[in-house]
């Protein structure tokens, strides 16, 4: 008995599990279930369909063409309309099956009715091929004058627009030429369409290209506004400006400008600095009651700054004012700009009151435009003034206004309250000086022979992972100079030279100078014979020209010459390097140096002008330099110079 109810239980179980199991799955069931009906449904529905012939092929799907039959006896032929109308209905061959185009039937090439539904499907996909199809169809003797109406608009507009989306600008010109010479002409309606696309593609060149092309008919009349608008944008971009005006004119004609049209030509107001011209399209546009945005207010008031016509500028100003909203901070900072340049930092100040008067906050644009036109007018106290109350007003200060600060008191030789500021800003939240803001203040410390300082805002820079350019490098370069260590410059140009930073001819210029300061000029000579070759370096005239006055000053003339020398197997000096040269020479009473380089020159067949020459050989015979004077004669008689030879006697 116990047994029993044993199984039962079990019996029970194993039929609760089924059931939660299939209770589980009871989507994936009825899915599957509905699946099932479905197909048996198909299956039935298919057996009662009766069999039907091939279906058509579609549009450009394989099918092989013959040539069209010949009419039936008794048969009515078709009309050419309607052999159109059925032949363009037809689907075309792909050109996969249709062979090498060479070898097609020259009869089915010259047939209208089978060429152009051909041309026009292959001109979907296969543009290069069309075109190939095209001019075969034309060797074998197809007369597009021939093509009907429909047929010739629908053929060229698939190819040229077509060439035009795939970038075949010549082939899209070549397809217009036929159309005049050998078909129907190009229809106006075509022209429009190839001018909005090439406009929509950004092809300006091209657009205005076709406008000429369609131009050098007689008949050729554009009544389309929007076409005159797309060449008008098109030789704006193409800076094509002297056909602005024109452009504008139809335009006009056609009807009334859009406000994208007028924006466009108080663009080209603003791209020629013609303030006039933007002026008179803002009452133009105020005439037509077009709205204006303020996009179009201030590039017509940025072309009277830059056109240094700020007061008409202010002009505007308040008549952008009399529209709330109109003016914003741009505007304000523009008008600001330019008066800050302009160094009329009191009409600046004025503008920037009437900002914050009016109600627009100033941006940290604007406060930049105040700080910089401040510094650059020397007045640090009231450029610091300007940055006090930006932090106390609560602006947020970026890298850019502190760095501004900053080159104000390094230019003004203000080094403590420069590096007031550096600690300020690195106190600061979310500012980081930047590689401009550590050049300025390397220079300054370095300026004012603090070597010390300059190195560790190096160190501090390399830790923030800036990396030292050239002009960090230069101007520690230039600190070691004004030291005179020469071992630690030397450390500091081959750890430029091994970070990948090529050294220029400021570099090279400051090193000749480190080497003066500390009596190697020896090493500046063989610096100069070897580095500048190494790094692809062309050094110019004046570097050679400083080394060599230098060696003259510390009176090593052999080295000057030495100098000179390879000046010269560069390129000639000129004849003011020469009078240079020359009379530092002489005051420092080196005549043999002199005539040694003047030697040289006349050797070469180089330029000295003849009262140089004649200055030296006078100083030379004052000082009793008899054997350098007759060097110098001779030399001036090699140059082509008359001298006297009762000179050399006296």
């Amino acid at each position: 008995m116990a047994m029993e109810t044993l199984t039962a239980s079990q019996d029970i179980f194993s039929l609760q599990t089924l059931i939660n199991a299939a209770f589980a799955v009871r989507y994936e069931l009825t899915f599957g279930a509905v699946l099932l009906v479905l197909w048996c449904m198909g299956q039935l529905a298919g057996l009662n369909q009766k069999p039907r012939g091939k279906a058509k092929p579609t549009s450009c799907s394989p099918m092989h063409f013959k040539k069209p039959p010949s009419p039936r006896s008794g048969a009515k032929p078709q009309t050419r309309r309607e052999s159109n109308v059925s032949n363009l209905a037809s689907p075309p061959t792909p050109i996969a099956q249709l062979g090498p185009i060479d070898q097609i039937d020259k009869a089915q090439l010259c047939d209208p009715s089978w060429v152009v539904p051909q041309v026009i499907c292959m001109c979907r996909s296969q543009v290069q091929q069309s075109l190939v199809l095209y001019r075969a169809a034309l060797r074998a003797g197809l007369k597009l004058g021939n093509l009907s109406e429909n047929e010739h608009q629908e053929l060229f507009v698939a190819m040229v627009t077509s060439a035009i989306r795939a970038g075949h600008m010549d082939d899209a010109m070549q397809v217009l030429r036929d159309m005049r010479q050998l078909g129907r002409g190009v229809n106006t309606s075509l022209f429009c369409s190839v001018a909005k696309l090439c406009t929509s593609k950004h092809l300006f060149a091209e657009c205005l290209a076709f406008y000429n092309f369609m131009a050098e008919e007689s008949g050729f009349a554009l009544t389309d506004k929007t076409v005159w608008s797309c060449l008008l944008f098109s030789a704006i971009e193409n800076h094509t400006f002297d056909r602005c005006n024109f452009f504008f004119e139809q335009l006009k004609a056609c009807g009334t400008p859009s406000q994208k049209d007028f924006g466009n030509m108080v663009r080209l107001a603003a791209l020629q600095g013609d303030w006039k011209l933007s002026l008179k399209l803002i009452d133009d546009v105020q005439e037509e009651n077009i709205p204006i945005d303020s996009i179009m207010y201030n590039t017509v008031l940025g072309t009277c700054v830059t056109s240094n016509q700020i007061d008409k500028g202010r002009e505007l100003l308040e008549k952008m004012a009399c529209t709330e909203g109109l003016a914003d901070v741009i505007t304000y900072n523009t008008l600001m700009k330019g008066y800050s340049k302009a160094g009329c930092m009191q009409q600046c100040s004025e503008v920037f009151q009437l900002l914050k008067t009016r109600g627009i906050a100033p941006s940290q644009v604007t406060y930049g435009i105040v700080l910089d036109g401040y510094i650059n007018d020397n007045q640090l106290e009231r450029a610091a003034e300007v940055f006090g109350d930006m932090s106390k007003e609560g602006y947020v200060m970026n890298t850019v206004l502190f760095t501004t600060l900053i080159k104000g008191f390094a230019r003004a030789g203000e080094v403590d309250q420069a590096m007031k500021v550096y600690e300020q800003m690195k106190n600061g939240r979310n500012v980081t000086p930047d590689l401009i803001t550590f050049s300025i203040l390397i220079k300054c410390n370095c300026d004012a022979d603090r070597l010390e300082v300059a190195f560790e805002l190096l160190e501090a820079m390399v830790k923030l992972n800036l990396h030292p350019d050239e002009v960090v490098f230069n101007s520690l370069l230039a600190g070691c100079a004004r030291v005179s260590n020469a071992k630690l410059g030397k450390v500091l140009y081959a750890e430029m030279v091994s970070s990948g930073i090529r050294p220029s001819n400021a570099t090279f210029s400051i090193l000749i100078r480190l080497f003066l300061q500390c009596k190697i000029l020896e090493e500046a000579v063989e610096m100069l014979r070897t580095e500048p070759a190494k790094h692809n370096v062309d050094l110019e005239p004046r570097i050679f020209v400083q080394l060599m006055q230098s060696c003259i000053r510390e009176r090593q003339g052999r080295r000057a010459v030495e100098v000179y020398e390879m000046l010269a197997e560069r390129s000639l000096p000129s004849a003011s390097v020469h009078k240079s040269v020359l009379s530092t020479c002489a005051k420092l009473n080196m005549f043999d140096t002199a005539a040694e380089i003047l030697g040289i020159v006349a050797s070469k067949g180089g330029k000295v002008d003849k009262e140089d020459a004649q200055s030296l050989l006078d100083s030379s015979l004052r000082k009793r330099k008899s054997q350098v004077a007759q060097d110098i004669v001779t030399s001036m008689q090699k140059l082509g110079m008359s001298v006297d030879p009762s000179v050399l006697k006296g």
